[in-house]
């Protein structure tokens, strides 16, 4: 029904980014997708499978990257 909200599993609310910060967040993958990074797990860390398939990802703190850095990163955890 509309009025039921929709959780995860875990109970978190989930919502949609708001269309500028999706745009912002697209943008940036565009560019960088490419200059994935290997992401550093500690021995033993279970959130993925990380011994069997290498994760990687892009961040959107990295200055390195086009469009990214600390503005970026603040502009989207402070919607």
């Amino acid at each position: 029904p509309h009025s039921m909200v929709n959780y995860t599993s875990l109970g978190y609310k989930k919502i949609k980014a708001p269309s500028h910060i999706f745009k912002l967040i697209e943008d940036f993958w565009k560019v960088n997708k490419h200059i994935q990074e290997e992401e550093d797990w500690s021995d033993g860390n279970s959130f993925v499978n990380y011994w069997d398939r290498p994760s990687r990802m892009v961040s959107v703190s990295n200055e390195e990257l086009i469009g990214g850095g600390p503005e970026l990163h603040d502009t989207i955890w402070n919607v």
